[in-house]
């Protein structure tokens, strides 16, 4: 068991943001899983619908395919959600979803902004997934032994 001020040391020590990052970086998997599912369900990061909604020819082709029409997906092939990926900017603080699908720019404009980044119950979804591997790291950190 350590003293006071061994801890203190120790704390004092700790790179919160070296941390966060590994953290981040560990469960990008997690991260990206989140922000399928969040556009699957045809939400943007802020909780609102993707708008605006399909055409009728592109409902037309997304019933053939079998896929919604309830919702905007941006889900044809699966390329676009295969091309999504994940940058931290540690000396920004920033976390951001961006793709390299070529027609990710347009759909960004067409779509408006706010459908990247995760929101509401898809954060929180993340941050379940996040907080036990930050705590651990936390804890190696400070030389802690888990509860």
């Amino acid at each position: 068991m350590a003293t006071i001020s061994q801890l203190m040391r120790r704390i004092e020590r700790v790179n919160i943001a070296d941390i966060s990052v590994e953290s981040l970086q560990e469960t990008k998997t997690d991260y990206l899983d989140w922000q399928k599912e969040q556009l699957d369900q045809g939400k943007k990061k802020t909780g609102g619908n993707i708008t605006p909604f399909y055409k009728p020819a592109t409902i037309a082709i997304k019933k053939r395919k079998g896929q919604p029409t309830d919702r905007v997906t941006l889900k044809d092939t699966g390329f676009y959600y295969d091309s999504l990926y994940m940058v931290i900017q540690k000396s920004m603080r920033t976390l951001a979803t961006v793709s390299s699908d070529p027609k990710s720019k347009w759909l960004l404009q067409k779509y408006t902004g706010n459908i990247m980044g995760l929101g509401g119950v898809y954060k929180r979804g993340y941050v379940s997934d996040l907080r036990p591997v930050f705590q651990q790291k936390v804890n190696n950190a400070l030389k802690l032994q888990p509860e």
